[in-house]
Formats: C-alpha cells, structure tokens, sequence
C-alpha cells in the first residue's frame, strides 16, 4: 500500500473523546462498551477516571457517528448517564480498541459504586459439579458482587480494592482478558485456587471446617438450633433457624433485642410467597441488584417462629446477597433469621481482630472468610407504599446515594442523632453515605467518626465547612462545635421537609411542608413533632401543629407509651377518668402529681407520641421494645375496611392547630362500648389522614411534601393518597432518601447549598 493511499484513509477517519459520568463504575460499562467498539472496528481506548469513564473512539466518521448514536443501547443493565462531554481529537495510531489503566488525578466527580447482590449466572455456576467454581462462596462477575465494601480509593479498579491482595490465577487472568468472557476485566474475578477462602470455628476459636466442608458446619449448627456468626459482604451476621422458637428467644436474649422484628432470608421468591403476600412492586425490589429487606404483608399461618415480628403484620424479606448465603441455604430445609452482628445499640462488628470478647460470647459458631472488608456496611431496608419503593434504612446496595445538589464548595452534614447517616459535597458530587445507627454508645459514636473520615478521604474532601441540627444535646451538634470549621445549624423538621422537596426535584419551588416524626427541637425550644411548615429550600415559617400535650417523664415517655395516655385523657377528660385507666395503674397517680410541671412532663406537639399515647388507650400497650414500636402495632391491626374516622378539628389560631382532643374522647367512648381495637385503629389513621388533607387544602394550590419517620406507616400515606385525589394538590411522597432521621443529612445538605447559592446570587446582583 503506497503512502497517498495511507494518507487518504487517515484523513476519512475520525476521533472523539467522549467523558461519561454518573453510574458508570463497577457495573461492567467497559468491558460492555469495548464489546461494542470492537465489533464495530474501531479503535480506541477506555479507562476509569475519578470524573466518570473517558472513552476514545476512532475510525470512519459514519461508524463512529453510529456508535456514539447508539451507545445508550448499548450500556449494562446498572449504568446510567448524567452527562457525556464530547470533544474531537486529531485521528492517531490507534489500531485496535483497549481497556486501559485508570486515571487517579483530581477530585472524585464519578460516583462510588454500591455493592450488587449475587446473580443468576453465578449461582448457577456453583451448582454445577463440572465447573471449576462448583461450590466456591466467593464467586463473582462483572454483574455482581461487593463494590463499596471492599473499595479502598477511587476509580474503581482491582490494585484499588481489597481483592489486589490476592493475585489472578492463569484461568482467572485469561477470563479477565477476554472481550468474550463474562468475567471480561471483572475486578472481583476469584476461584477456589486464587481466590478468598472460607472456613469455620467453634466459640473458642478453633478452626473445625474449611471450603465447603465449613458450609456443612454451619448448616448442621443450625439445625441443632444454635447461632452462627457469618462474615457477610458488608460485616458479621447472626443467623439462625427462622422456624425455631428456642432459637430465636436464644438470639433476642444474647443479643438484647427484646421485641423489635428479625428479618428473614428465603432462597428464593417461591419460598417467600410461602411467608408473605408479594405485590409486583415489591418483588421487584426483593429481586432487584440491591437485594434489599423489602417490609412486606406475612401471612396469617406459616412456620415462621412467632416471636420473629411479634405485634406486627409485616415481615422483613430478603434473597440471598452472597454465594455464601445461597450456598448455606441450600444445606437447610428452612428459612434463616438474617441479622447484623451487635449488640443492640452497638456498631456492626467487621473486623475479626477487634471482635469483643461479649460478642464472641453471643454465637456457637462462626464462618469465617478471608476477603478484607474495606468500609462496613448493614443490609439496607425499603417499604412499597403507594406503589413505589420508599428506603426505611438505606446501606449495602442503594448507598452511597447521589443526590442531585451542586455547589463548587466543600460541605458535610452530620445528621441528627438516632438513625444516623451523614451527607457529604465535595465541590464536584452529592450524596447520602449510608446508615450508622442510633448515637446512644460510645462505640457508635466512634463508628461514625471513622466512618465520616474514611468517606472524607475517599471523595477528597479535605476542607469544609460543617451542618448540623439545632438541637445542642446531640452528639452530631456538640461534635460540630468543636470542630473549628464554619458551622451551618438547620432546624430538624425543616430539614425532613427539604429532604423531601430534594426527593421530587422541587427545591426552586415553595411547597408546604407535612413533618411528623417522634422529636426534634423547636424554636420555641419545645420538643415539636407534628408540624406544618411553608417552606422554601432555605427558610420556613410553621403555619399549623398539632395541639401540645405534655410528656410525664420525659424521655421515658417513649419507652412508655402509658404515660402519653395518661397525658392526653387528663386533659380530655380529667384526673378522675385518668386514674381509672386500665393502664399501669399502680404509677398513674403519682404520674398525675407531675403532669403539670414544665420541667418533668415537658410539651410537645409530636405525632409519633400521640400514636404511642393512641396505641396505649387502643391496644393496651404500656411499654416498647424500641422507637416506633406502638405505631407499628397500631397500624398492623387496622381493619382496612372501616370507612368510619375519628374527628380532628382545625383550630382557627396562628399557627393553625389540629386538635386531638375529641379523637380521644370518641376512643374513650369506644372502648366503654367495647369496639373492636382494628376498628379504633383505623379510625384513628383515617382521621388523621382527613385532617391533614383538609389543613393542606387551605394552601392549595401549593404542593405538599412528607417528612419524617411517621411517613413509614403505608397505612397513613395511603389514606393521605385517597384524600389528595379530592384536593388535587401535588403530593410529594418518600422515596430513595429515608423519610426518617435517616434522610435528614439530605435535607440538611440541601438547605446549607441553598442558602449558600442564594448567598452567592445576592451578592452578584
């Protein structure tokens, strides 16, 4: 071929950079993309950056166009774009289209990828006796497997994981060279020779079973009824036989969770639909990458241990995340309580070296793995409600969560105190870092200041200015303040509300603002809990509540919903009918001796107490378990085909005020009628549901938005559907971002950007 020839081909070809950003790491985008290209014969290159994947394409100028025409079409099932910046590039000599090494430079722009649960071809892989991964736990491809949990630094490469520890095989390394291969550049790629292994010991540590033979251990402790601790994907689980009674009261007693409901692992959705009622919405969230807890409907009869969920109709559902876990299921004939290894109130444990001595007291057994988990990580859970997937706790799988904030400075948002998660900026992304837990220990405490460095370091936040909640006593705020960085105070319910404004993409509107949760201080410095607030993104004025009740005992009141009782009757009907009370009646009357003083029974307007107060006159309940407990009951008993509700008046006065006080004289009534506790039930929510509607009403045509852990109940939100369709008023409902305290870093975030950017246009004006 003579020069002018080769000169003339150079010129017909072209070359374009293409960046794309967004979910693109850790889902398969370049093995998939390089697929494309190859098959098209272009040349190129592609790598990972910490701004996205920047892909160069090169080759006739009509191919390349149909390629860049068409890879949308051409993407794997997990990517999806936010953006793609083109440039053109001058053709070079490029000859054939690679995967090459990462780009390490500059702020991380990309997003961090969250881990996938185990897929089909996997499983069906280690089922095969053929198959050189027949039996191997930690198997995983380019569709699967742990991410974010085993992630040291970005881009997301296997030299960046705990996985560079151990080295490809030669099939290994000939799989992840292979454009044709499924495990084609997969940075988890592993086998029984070069891979994790597993093995198990007894309580004292000795090693009794290794491979498969370690499985079998723990699936014959099992069935005896004892407890074994598995190191999962994201840290140590307790399992157990979910059809045994002993074990689990054997389980609550050790670890000390009394009453609050397990979660089961079934191996698959025939096996689920034995225990519950699935919807198609639900189904699809047990089944989707995330493999979540999904809260669902059980059944009335199966052989699922009743001390599992007491008081409750609801079950927490889940498939199996790992290899490991499938593998085990498949060893026993039952389901399996799936829960994280704590002590409750604690951290997850997830590092053998620092397991206490009580928590190895707690299992009979432990199965063991190899692999280093980078960054902890809890099972996340969701709830459908109203047809769509709301997060109650979002960790392994749907965390770290993007949100759709931008600002080119550095912030953090810490978060309340129970529930916690903190959300971070770091000048190029947004987003909700996953869920720590409750503040109460020191541990947990220490937790979430390792966690909220490492996530510094790995999106390269260096300096920031802080966000906190008003309320001084929590941990997160004093925490804060010692910090010696420009701190940002958002008040708690306005930061559920802008939570949910983030969540509907409503954050340059003004909407009303529906926050009803347990505490959160208010500006009154009363605890405050049933709020309506006219917000925008960066201010509010509270315009409605509901009527202020006291709360003998303070925060003992929420351990003992009695008292709430006791409170709202007294100012009903009086000391006498109070002291009558089928409640705790040997403490009702010295209770009645503090129910007016400011300092003992301090006021409050929170919904999450009056449920806890109704829960008590309705069901007879005088003490929970855990945060929520007596809603949840309250809920599960609702007789869904009463069309009757108890009357909740609006107060004319500035604020506007809902007043309970005749729903609790019509449960009085009620109860010396002997009405049924499901009918009273669902009065109470059907009540409360049509007062909100009817206050929201008054600011149509405003939209409205849900905050708080109150929005949990699907019993409430759906109700609140029904009577929206007569208002016509749009109806923001959770979703991704935790309605609870969970989400409240989000709103938090979101505020402090705001008013930053509304700061930063003031001053340009």
């Amino acid at each position: 071929m003579n020069q002018q020839v080769i000169a003339n081909q150079q010129k017909s070809k072209v070359a374009v950079q293409l960046t794309l950003t967004g979910h693109v790491q850790g889902v398969g985008l370049r093995p998939t993309i390089a697929r494309w290209a190859q098959k098209l014969n272009l040349a190129g290159q592609i790598c990972n950056t910490t701004q996205g994947v920047k892909l160069i394409v090169e080759g006739p100028a009509d191919i390349v166009q149909r390629f860049e025409n068409e890879l949308d079409t051409h993407l794997p099932s997990g990517a999806y774009l936010e953006k793609s910046a083109r440039a053109n590039l001058k053709p070079s000599a490029l000859i054939k289209f690679e995967i090459i090494e990462s780009e390490t430079e500059g702020p991380l722009s990309t997003q961090v990828p969250p881990d996938i649960a185990v897929c089909e071809e996997c499983l069906s892989e280690i089922t095969k006796p053929e198959d050189r991964r027949f039996h191997y736990p930690i198997t995983s491809c380019t569709n699967c497997g742990p991410r974010y949990s085993i992630i040291k630094s970005m881009p997301y490469e296997r030299t960046q994981t705990s996985m560079s520890e151990f080295a490809l095989c030669q099939c290994c390394e000939t799989e992840y060279q292979s454009p044709d291969d499924r495990r084609f550049h997969a940075q988890t790629n592993a086998c029984p020779e070069c891979g994790p292994h597993i093995w198990c010991t007894d309580a004292k540590g000795r090693q009794i079973a290794c491979q498969n033979e370690a499985v079998k251990a723990a699936a014959t402790a099992l069935k005896q009824g004892q407890i074994v601790a598995m190191r999962g994907l994201g840290g140590y689980q307790f399992l157990i036989d979910a059809t045994s009674e002993r074990a689990v009261k054997k389980l609550r007693q050790r670890k000390h969770r009394y009453g609050k409901p397990l979660a089961v692992m079934v191996s698959s959705i025939a096996e689920a639909k034995t225990l519950v009622y699935l919807n198609e919405a639900e189904r699809s969230a047990l089944t989707s990458p995330a493999a979540p807890i999904v809260l669902v409907q059980s059944r009335c009869i199966s052989n699922l241990a009743s001390s599992i969920n007491p008081g409750l109709n609801t079950l927490g559902v889940m498939l199996p995340t790992t290899p490991l876990h499938w593998l085990l299921l498949q060893q026993c004939s039952f389901p399996l309580v799936v829960t994280s290894a704590n002590r409750e109130g604690e951290p997850l444990a997830y590092q053998r070296e620092n397991i206490s001595t009580e928590l190895k007291s707690i299992a009979d057994l432990w199965l063991e793995h190899d692999r280093p988990i980078t960054r902890p990580i809890d099972d996340s859970v969701v709830r459908c409600i109203a047809g769509r997937s709301v997060a109650i706790r979002i960790a392994r799988g749907l965390a770290p969560l993007p949100l759709e904030l931008k600002s080119s400075v550095s912030q953090i948002a810490l978060g309340g105190h129970q529930k916690t998660a903190f959300a971070l900026c770091n000048g190029r992304q947004s987003m909700l870092g996953p869920h720590i837990g409750d503040l109460d220990s020191l541990a947990s405490c220490e937790r979430y200041q390792e966690q909220l460095q490492s996530l510094k370091q790995l999106y390269g936040v260096s300096q920031s200015s802080l966000v906190c909640d008003t309320h001084s006593n929590y941990f997160t705020s004093q925490w804060a303040a010692r910090e010696s960085v420009p701190l940002e105070t958002v008040q708690h319910h306005h930061a559920h509300i802008v939570a949910g404004m983030l969540e509907q993409g409503w954050l340059d509107r003004q909407v009303l603002g529906v926050a009803f949760d347990g505490t959160g201080w208010g500006d009154d410095s009363t605890i405050w809990g049933g709020e309506f607030l006219l917000s925008t993104a960066t201010n509010y004025t509270r315009v409605a509540h509901l009527r202020p009740f006291r709360l003998p005992g303070g925060e003992r009141a929420m351990r003992e919903p009695w008292r709430v009782a006791v409170s709202l009757v007294t100012q009903v009907a009086g000391i006498d009918v109070a002291s009558r009370l089928k409640l705790n009646r040997e403490q009702i009357k010295p209770l009645l001796k503090i129910i007016k003083s400011k300092r003992l029974s301090p006021p409050t307007t929170s919904a999450g107490r009056l449920f806890d107060g109704v829960a008590a006159l309705v069901l007879g309940i005088e003490q929970c378990d855990f945060e929520g407990q007596a809603a949840m009951s309250l809920e599960a008993v609702c007789d869904q085909s009463e069309p009757g509700c108890y009357e909740i008046p609006l107060q004319g006065s500035k604020p506007i005020q809902l007043d309970w006080r005749p729903l609790i004289s019509q449960i009085l009534k009620d109860r010396d009628a002997s009405v049924p506790p499901a009918v009273m039930a669902m009065r109470f929510h059907r009540g409360l549901a049509r007062a909100v509607a009817q206050l929201c009403y008054q600011f149509a045509p405003l939209p409205v938005v849900l905050g708080g852990g109150v929005f949990q109940n699907r019993c409430l939100v759906e109700l609140l559907l029904e009577e929206f369709e007569e208002n016509r008023q749009p109806l923001g409902l959770p979703g991704k971002i935790p309605p609870n305290d969970g989400g409240l870093a989000a709103g938090q975030l979101a505020v402090a950007i705001s008013r930053g950017n509304l700061k930063g246009a003031d001053q340009c004006a």
